[in-house]
């Protein structure tokens, strides 16, 4: 088991030192190029801190400025003027007129009432003694004149009197009386009197109720703060136009808080750049390119050797820092439709999901240096570009890209609603405008990178998914010449596409790109089917009359010439490595103990016999080879129980293994595990036992003079 230890342990290992060492000198170049990129960009990317110099308010301004262009922007100032305007508007809120409080002046009235009516029965004082106790009771504030008519009317006339003033504050205590509206409340009462009364009675009940009359409603501080507050939020922003060539300030004149605000959306408080700002950019760069470079030489080392993709992943980052600087200015609605999660979602369907996920983290940090670190714009594009990355799985469905993008949108609003940025909005309407926007963020997310992965995977020399099932219709030309020139060939690819994509599927591999491969896998072999068994339908083998270094060069072709016939075609470089390693550096020990046996005594080299290689680089190709090499013997030897199936796939996996054709593929044993019983699970289905039918009874004779086309027509 020496040889299965020394297997396990370099198929864990990604790339040997000496390829990781050549990748690194390889990529060091790219690196350079993309970190003077980086540079470059987030210098002019650095966002500038505008202060007034020349131009503030209070002074005159040393110039004229026109604006350049029709400009409209959000004026703070006039919005909150209209704020204040709509808060002002409003009438103060008073609380409903409060029972009690009447209820206590009519107590405090009769208890007047008793006592002048006590005094009045009194026999033994006089009148002035009854008009000083009256006047010294509490509550009373009339006139002795008043006192003294009061005390001097008959008893009927003072029943009326006391009844109606009673009354009168009864009538007037049931009204809404605020403190300003307190005078014209007593200015009714003599409207409340009746008629029946005489002049001089009506003054009397007039002259008792005035004091009794009392505010009764109080003003609710809370709910008057809160409709103003209403009304402020009831008025959306204000937005202000300078038409292009319209005077924003003339020479001479006092720079005013508007104008200030209009030069300031114009651009002209900007300051020059600060060398400072260069260095920091530059600093900046150059940590994301080592963070970035640590990050793909710890995950896919691999992609160091292709210059191209690090290029596109720079230009994705890139692009999305640009859009970035270009949307935010203002924090509008824009930034929000805005699809940051782009880059993210592409590097995970052009790659993996670990470089998606490394992409949302660089695109974050690009995005928090530029907008000043805005922790909600942070976490909004971190989120969302986390969520492109991971929950995009079925890279070959077209539809997996829009569902993706719905994801992005849910996460998009959930970051919204989470960081309460409905708080900062002036209205519901203007919080519903960022929702829609984040829900097009998403979409424009999904939409764009379904559209532009084919091209980036062009550009990058990626096969995508797109691409890949482009490669799988059976119209394709090159799958039709398999067809119609190696038939076997054709149906022998279809039984490996089954066999490969299984085990794909159960390892965690490529299925997609496993079933494509397979079908290519053999295509040189349309160059001389005849020399195949699968195409020999004839029983006639070609290689009895031919030398046996011959029969090894045309099998040799069958894998050189097929990537030439595959490249020709337009076949991507991932689908021509199925062709190139599915035979990895094996021995066709056939021929090659024929050509010994032709030459007894004289060593001959392997090297001569061996096919060209290489091995198998990727999980996907050794599992190809595997799948061809159980499919072929399989076919060859025909067995008649799973038992025997199961021990063609050990024999030819632990061949494979004890040849060293798997160590340079980024498999393990516990894969080979996995991989035994998929294709056991296949090949169960394809050699079942069939059940034998008895032999049919010879029919009848035909008639001699009866053709067969009337045989079948007498059926």
């Amino acid at each position: 088991m020496a040889y299965l230890e020394r297997f396990d342990e370099r198929a864990e290992l990604k790339l040997s030192r000496r390829e990781i060492t050549t990748a690194l000198g390889i990529a060091a170049a790219t690196a350079l190029l993309l970190g003077a990129i980086f540079a470059v960009e987030f210098s002019f990317l650095a966002p500038a801190q505008a202060t007034a110099t020349d131009l503030a308010v209070g002074k005159a301004s040393p110039l004229t400025i026109l604006a350049p262009a029709q400009t409209t922007f959000a004026s703070e100032l006039e919005t909150d003027k209209a704020r204040a305007q709509a808060a002002r508007a409003v009438a103060d809120v008073y609380d409903p007129p409060d029972a009690n409080i009447a209820r206590e002046q009519i107590r405090r009235a009769a208890r007047v009432v008793d006592f002048l009516d006590t005094v009045r029965a009194d026999p033994y004082a006089t009148a002035s003694d009854k008009v000083e106790w009256v006047q010294a009771m509490p509550g009373v504030q009339v006139s002795r004149d008043v006192v003294s008519r009061t005390l001097a009317l008959d008893a009927s006339a003072y029943r009326q009197v006391i009844s109606e003033t009673l009354y009168v504050i009864d009538a007037a205590m049931r009204d809404e009386i605020r403190v300003s509206s307190l005078n014209a409340a007593k200015q009714k009462i003599p409207s409340r009197i009746s008629l029946v009364l005489s002049a001089s009675q009506a003054d009397l009940v007039n002259q008792w109720a005035q004091p009794f009359i009392v505010p009764n409603t109080k003003l609710n501080t809370e709910k008057t703060e809160a409709a103003r507050a209403e009304a402020r939020d009831s008025v959306g922003v204000v937005y202000r136009t300078l038409k292009e060539g319209e005077a924003v300030v003339r020479a001479g004149e006092i720079i005013t808080p508007e104008t200030l605000e209009a030069l300031r959306e114009l651009g002209y408080l900007q300051p020059p750049s600060d060398f400072g700002e260069y260095v920091a950019a530059f600093l900046f760069a150059a940590l994301v390119i080592a963070l970035g470079a640590t990050y793909v030489a710890r995950v896919t080392p691999a992609i160091l050797r292709q210059p191209r993709v690090l290029m596109i992943l720079a230009l994705l980052i890139l692009l999305t820092a640009l859009g970035t600087k270009i949307v935010f200015p203002g924090r509008t609605i824009v930034p929000f439709l805005f699809p940051f999660a782009t880059a993210a979602m592409l590097g995970a369907a052009l790659l993996s999901v670990s470089i998606g996920t490394g992409v949302a983290i660089i695109v974050t940090l690009c995005v928090a240096y530029i907008t000043r670190g805005s922790v909600e714009m942070t976490v909004f594009v971190l989120i969302g570009s986390l969520v492109a990355a991971i929950a995009l799985q079925h890279r070959e469905r077209l539809t997996s890209f829009l569902l993706t993008g719905v994801y992005v949108a849910f996460a998009n609003v959930a970051t919204i609603l989470i960081f309460g940025l409905f708080l900062r909005q002036d209205e519901l309407s203007d919080l519903a405008l960022v929702g829609v926007a984040a829900v097009g963020g998403g979409a424009f997310t999904g939409l764009i990178a379904l559209s532009s992965q084919f091209i980036l995977g062009k550009a990058a020399g990626i096969t995508t998914a797109l691409e890949l099932i482009d490669l799988s219709r059976p119209t394709h030309p090159l799958l039709e010449k398999i067809l119609r020139e190696a038939p076997g060939t054709y149906h022998h690819s279809l039984i490996i596409s089954n066999l490969a994509e299984h085990a794909a599927q159960e390892i965690g591999a490529d299925a997609l790109l496993c079933r494509v491969g397979a079908y290519y896998h053999d295509v040189g072999k349309t160059l001389n089917p005849q020399f195949f068994v699968e195409n020999q339908f004839d029983g006639v083998n070609p290689h009895n009359a031919i030398e046996p270094r011959l029969s090894a060069k045309i099998l040799h072709e069958h894998v050189t010439e097929g990537d030439k016939l595959a490249r020709k075609y337009g076949v991507s470089k991932r689908v021509r490595d199925f062709i190139l390693q599915h035979h990895g550096t094996t021995l066709p020990v056939y021929f090659f103990e024929k050509a010994q046996a032709k030459s007894p005594g004289i060593p001959l080299d392997e090297t001569e016999f061996r096919y060209p290689g290489p091995k198998p680089q990727t999980r996907e190709s050794a599992l190809m080879m595997l799948a061809d090499g159980v499919e072929a013997t399989t076919r060859a030897e025909r067995p008649s129980n799973p038992q025997e199936i199961r021990a063609i796939i050990d024999r030819i996996i632990e061949m494979r293994i004890r040849e060293g054709q798997l160590d340079e593929a980024e498999i393990t044993l516990r894969d080979l595990d996995v991989i035994r019983i998929a294709f056991l699970e296949v090949l169960q289905g394809l050699y079942h036992p069939r059940v034998k039918y008895p032999t049919p009874k010879t029919p009848a004779a035909m008639p001699t003079q009866m053709r067969p086309e009337e045989a079948v027509a007498e059926l």
